[in-house]
């Protein structure tokens, strides 16, 4: 196993397909989101938005990957209408590390702009 998790590549990821990204209880307002969920951790200029590439990874596999998964809703958000956001674009970026294959980063300043569009991109598929 770990010659398979060494070998992964960055692969292209195409605009059809979807982003998970885990929403922790305090980035949500009686189930809707708040736009401080879109952010870039833990740098907030060079760092990306962390997410999971739906080919790799399944919604209930993103939450499961939080400290307290219960304390966490899980978005979808497709990578086509994440790219048409100025200034975002998403990057595959296996995490060798915590063996997560799916890892995604969505690059670019989280202005008040994207996250407005952001949330509006976004929807819930697994709710608090």
């Amino acid at each position: 196993m770990a010659d398979e998790v060494g070998s992964w590549s960055t692969e292209e990821v195409p605009d059809e397909d979807n982003l998970w990204m885990r929403v922790h209880k305090n980035n949500m307002d009686n189930g809707e989101l708040r736009p401080g969920a879109f952010r870039n951790l833990p740098n907030k200029k060079t760092d990306g938005m962390s997410t999971d590439w739906a080919k790799y990874a399944t919604a209930q596999e993103t939450r499961d990957r939080a400290s307290v998964p219960q304390d966490n809703a899980v978005i979808r958000l497709n990578v086509g209408e994440v790219r048409k956001i100025r200034d975002q674009t998403v990057v595959h970026t296996p995490d060798i590390a915590r063996r997560n294959r799916a890892h995604t980063d969505v690059y670019g300043e989280k202005h008040p702009q994207a996250r407005l569009l952001l949330n509006r991109t976004a929807t819930i598929v697994i709710s608090l």
